[in-house]
């Protein structure tokens, strides 16, 4: 048994809030487990514990018992005059307060209540009970004490497997119940952020088809899961008749966070493209973390468990910020939202690990500090997913328009002819409306390549593609058809239209000039139908042998497809 120099305790003195009372507390750490409580006691009285005067909050991973002593003062009250209260019953001074430890994966707390050397009362909470023998309803251990006037020596003996954080609260059942209301509030809007952002990210994984979206919905879940067990919701409302569940939950599904977490990450930062020597390693890392889970489920310890997975847990917050940095450095662009992200988690992790260690103050916020700091990193990364999204969609959107558009010329090419002029060409049948099409061919073009170099051809062809354009109406549709072939589609024009515009086009193409040395024609064939009389390859093929008679009539001329016969009804 660990000794400290004599040292009394301050007494407690109760007020109506709920307070924490580690700084007024006494500690003994036991290195045996199983010390009679009268004997801890005796240990109080001789002054073999220590006064908490660092404020010690956490005792870290130990096999041995962590005792604390707390001294409760409750002032004499006067009775009555005749000793009897308005209702005629004895007069019972006293308060009544609840002791809660504030921290649900303890396993085994023993409390014992001492007044005037005499043990009164002695009680079990911890996760090693079922929620349905609890004496206090709470989710974490709580009890209710009847302080008698007078000094109560409260002695609380604590053994578990998990990290040693004993914060130890007393105050009124209405400040319980505000608390607890509090933590309400605060536990639903934290799952309730995470199942929304869960659900948005599985939606997108359906739509996009991207594997990184369903990645991050299973990072979600398991920190939703392991959050939901280490914080005692799970044990309170789901398998509190199963402690064992409760204590072998928790670094299972801490196990599962840290995979999900690792496997995520790989993905999000397309470790393929921006890490590759990573990328290699993958295999190595989840064979890894197999192995990890094999020992400890070999190895069969729960504390080992933790502890591994907390070292392994902390090892994984530095190196998702390095892998960040340096996929950043070699062009990711999502790495500028993730590495932020990180630090938000991993920073809201450390207050919450310096708070539980007694490095800062303890307080609620502060051992939340991991939760607040994660939900940040995953609502940042959702920004970033989002934002992920956008690009995708507007690459999706240039993939489409550029397979549409002609680079050269910026015109729409011959795959975008069928998408949009069909619609016109049923819509030209409905209506029995007359359409036409204008194909168009440069003279000679293949000399300019050969006389100027391509460079001069390409000019002449953006050249041409502009002063056409700048002369169809907007409801017509323009097209490079070819090498050197145009076609313009004119949704609502007879033979007389189109061929007012195919001759307009020839004379402004004519008067061009692109260099001195440099004359540039072209010949048009042209055809208009009603488009109830002919389908529209038979008006392109008009077209096409117009066009043909205009090159062997001598070129830089228009030439008219003969109208079709009107079918007799």
């Amino acid at each position: 048994m660990h000794s400290s120099s004599m040292a009394s305790l301050s007494p407690i003195a109760l007020d109506a809030e709920m307070t924490l009372v580690n700084p007024n507390a006494g500690v003994m750490i036991n290195d045996r487990v199983g010390l009679p409580p009268r004997d801890a006691y005796k240990a109080l009285l001789n002054g073999k514990f220590t006064p908490n005067h660092t404020r010690q909050v956490s005792f870290g991973f130990t096999s041995n018992e962590v005792w604390i002593a707390l001294s409760i003062r409750v002032p004499t009250l006067p009775l009555s005059p005749t000793g009897f209260n308005a209702n005629g019953d004895v007069t019972l001074p006293g308060v009544a307060r609840v002791l809660k430890i504030d921290n649900a994966w303890l396993d085994t707390i023993d409390i014992f209540f001492f007044a005037s050397g005499e043990l009164v009362r002695k009680a079990s909470i911890g996760d090693t009970q079922t929620i349905g023998n609890r004496i206090y309803n709470s989710r974490m251990p709580a009890l209710e004490h009847h302080f008698p006037p007078g000094i109560t020596e409260v002695l609380i003996r604590v053994v578990s497997a998990d990290p040693m954080t004993i914060p130890v609260y007393i105050g009124t059942p209405a400040q319980m119940e505000k608390q607890a209301l509090v933590n309400a509030y605060f536990y639903g809007a934290l799952y309730g952020a995470l199942i929304i952002l869960f659900v948005y990210n599985v939606m997108l994984f359906f739509y996009l088809k991207e594997r990184r979206y369903i990645l991050y919905s299973l990072y979600l879940l398991a920190f939703l899961l392991f959050n939901f067990t280490y914080t005692g919701h799970g044990y309170w409302w789901v398998w509190g008749n199963v402690p064992y569940v409760q204590q072998w939950l928790m670094p299972a599904l801490m196990f599962c966070y840290i995979s999900a977490g690792v496997t995520f990450t790989i993905s999000y930062l397309d470790a393929k493209v921006y890490l590759p020597r990573l990328y290699a390693l993958r295999s190595s890392i989840y064979a890894g973390l197999s192995v990890l889970a094999a020992i400890m489920l070999v190895y069969g310890s729960q504390a080992f468990a933790v502890m591994a997975q907390l070292v392994i847990l902390t090892t994984l917050s530095i190196w998702m910020l390095l892998i960040g940095f340096f996929a950043y450095k070699n062009g990711n662009v999502l790495a500028k939202f993730f590495v932020p992200a990180i630090a938000l988690g991993t920073g809201g992790a450390t207050i919450s690990s310096l708070a539980t260690w007694g490095v800062i103050p303890y307080s609620q916020w502060a051992f939340r500090g991991i939760e607040i700091g994660i939900l940040c990193e995953m609502s940042l990364l959702s920004i970033s997913l989002g934002f992920n999204f956008k690009q995708v969609q507007e690459a999706k959107v240039s993939a489409e328009t550029s397979a549409r558009i002609d680079p050269l010329t910026n015109l729409y090419n011959r795959r975008a002819f069928t998408q949009l002029v069909h619609p016109l060409w049923e819509l030209g049948k409905r209506n029995q409306q007359s359409m036409a099409v204008l194909l168009i061919d440069l003279d000679w073009f293949k000399q300019i390549n050969d006389d100027f170099g391509h460079h001069v051809g390409d000019k002449v062809l953006e050249m041409v593609a502009q002063r056409i354009k700048a002369r169809v109406r907007s409801s017509d549709l323009l097209f490079r058809w070819g090498g050197e072939e145009f076609l313009v589609f004119l949704s609502n024009a007879d033979i007389n239209e189109a061929l007012s515009l195919a001759e307009t086009l020839r004379r402004e193409v004519a008067q061009m000039i692109v260099l001195k040395s440099v004359k540039v024609t072209m010949s048009l064939g042209v055809a208009s139908s009603l488009a109830s009389n002919i389908t529209l390859e038979g008006l392109i093929k008009q077209a096409d042998e117009a066009l043909y008679m205009a090159k062997n009539g001598g070129r830089n001329c228009v030439v008219a497809a003969p109208m079709p016969p009107t079918p007799k009804h």
